[in-house]
């Protein structure tokens, strides 16, 4: 391949949700540095993660795989390095490739092994914050903290944009921030730049549970102790998650300037996502599960693209974020990694997804009921115990667990997912096909069997035997199990 290496710059912020920046519709957040990245690029406005879980979303978009084919189902990332993946690809592209902040991807440190340079830190929740006593908890952050990560690792990441810059070689950077992810905290003046009395609850915050709630949600809401919260207890969350993202902004921005500062904005690839959303306030609950609302597997994603090949201004479609990453190496001629199920939009004869599929939950059993004395700040165990998967499509969103109920939502009527149709004979028939679509993409392990390939035969041997276009049987051998 001889297309252009254009530099990558990656803005990685975890546990934001789609919905809170000014681009997709948020009221009042005022997001401008997302809104100039959307304004000169694309924004991906129904783009969605494989997993609502962030060690299981990440090792999805850099292997091109489905968390029940690469094996990674649980909050962090226990990926083997040498699973195919677009770090071994852009190394062999001639690419320069740093982290500054959680990689989340692998376990030991990831500086020498997917990356050449940079930082590799997790502060997991923050879970030795003296303030972080609730899986709600909120509260302001001294400038001088360890945990004031956001605006340090930016400071790396331009340092090491100005040093590349005047080489020759193409740089891969990704800077993946803490913010916006509990405990809800932030430095001035993002702690107070919203107040409590700016938010309402949302429309599907309930105390107990509904009738077609999934049981792990319930178990969720008594175990993280969620139903103790006060109503002002969530409007804190939500004012100081808005200063998180606003602190994310501003990151952005100094990016987007350093780039034009450098002349290199036009030889350079920027894209913008996160690795799932956060509930706020949705259900009565905070943080995130292995649950497929789209406050969890929608994300912002919002793409600047200087070689012009995928179309700027808003884009509508359903799309899947390892598509998009497998999209950014197809517009630097970088090979997919081996055994990628990503479906490019760059792909001969492209057709927009007609629905997007995600996994979550490790294959253990959930316990029967609430823990005693309990008091989950984050999603540990036994919150991601049981499998479940999802089906989206524009309208209607099915959902499967294991050992819990189905669930199925009309999402043109009840865009916040509030009531569970799906024992509703009414939907029978819808029902039977969103179950048919979804077992079709669990039997190929989440690919849509339309993009699989296609087999074309060219003549027969002297034995009979029919000759194929290509070896597609070495195709399936490649496709393995982690290593």
């Amino acid at each position: 391949m001889n297309e252009k290496k254009y530099n990558i710059v990656v803005i990685n912020p975890d546990q934001m949700r789609w919905d809170y920046m000014t681009p997709n519709g948020h009221p009042f957040i005022k997001t401008g540095n997302l809104s100039r990245l959307a304004g000169m690029g694309t924004n991906f406005e129904k783009a969605f993660v494989a997993c609502p879980m962030c060690g299981p979303s990440r090792t999805s978009v850099v292997t091109g795989r489905y968390p029940s084919e690469h094996g990674v189902r649980n909050y962090g990332g226990r990926m083997h390095p040498n699973h195919p993946n677009i770090f071994q690809s852009l190394e062999k592209a001639g690419y320069h490739r740093a982290l500054f902040g959680k990689d989340h991807i692998i376990v030991e440190d990831a500086i020498g092994v997917l990356y050449d340079e940079g930082e590799d830190l997790c502060i997991g929740n923050m879970d030795k914050h003296p303030a972080y006593k609730r899986s709600w908890s909120s509260g302001s952050l001294e400038t001088s903290s360890p945990w004031n990560l956001t605006e340090r690792l930016t400071t790396a990441g331009l340092d090491y944009i100005d040093r590349r810059s005047t080489l020759r070689e193409p740089f891969f950077v990704t800077l993946n921030y803490q913010d916006p992810h509990p405990y809800f905290t932030a430095p001035e003046p993002y702690d107070t730049m919203f107040s409590p009395d700016q938010f309402e609850l949302p429309s599907n915050f309930r105390r107990e549970s509904e009738g077609g709630e999934p049981e792990r949600m319930t178990l969720w809401r008594k175990n993280s102790r969620s139903d103790e919260a006060s109503e002002e207890d969530f409007k804190k969350a939500m004012a100081m998650y808005c200063g998180q993202i606003r602190y994310v902004d501003d990151q952005l921005g100094r990016v987007l300037d350093k780039l034009e500062e450098r002349g290199i904005l036009n030889e350079t690839i920027v894209l913008f996502w996160s690795d799932h959303g956060e509930f706020l306030g949705d259900y009565g609950v905070t943080h995130k599960m292995a649950a497929f609302y789209d406050s969890m597997v929608r994300v912002p994603m919002v793409l600047w693209d200087p070689s012009g090949k995928i179309p700027k201004g808003p884009n509508g479609e359903l799309v899947e974020a390892s598509d998009i990453f497998a999209s950014v190496l197809d517009i630097c001629g970088v090979p997919q990694p081996e055994g990628s199920r990503a479906y490019s939009l760059l792909t001969d004869n492209y057709e927009p997804r007609s629905d997007v599929y995600a996994e979550g939950g490790i294959q253990i059993a959930p316990v029967d009921g609430p823990i005693a004395g309990a008091n989950l700040r984050a999603p540990f165990a036994p919150t991601h115990y049981g499998a479940g998967a999802m089906l989206r499509t524009d309208r209607w969103k099915l959902c499967s667990h294991s050992f819990d109920c189905w669930e199925l939502y009309d999402l043109d009527n009840d865009p916040a997912e509030a009531c569970n149709v799906y024992e509703n004979p009414e939907y029978a028939r819808v029902t039977r096909e969103l179950t048919q679509r979804l077992m079709n993409r669990m039997m190929n392990a989440g690919q849509a069997p339309e993009h699989l390939p296609h087999p074309q035969v060219i003549g027969v041997d002297d034995q009979g035997m029919a000759i194929f276009d290509r070896n597609y049987d070495n195709i399936e051998l490649k496709d393995g199990p982690l290593p």
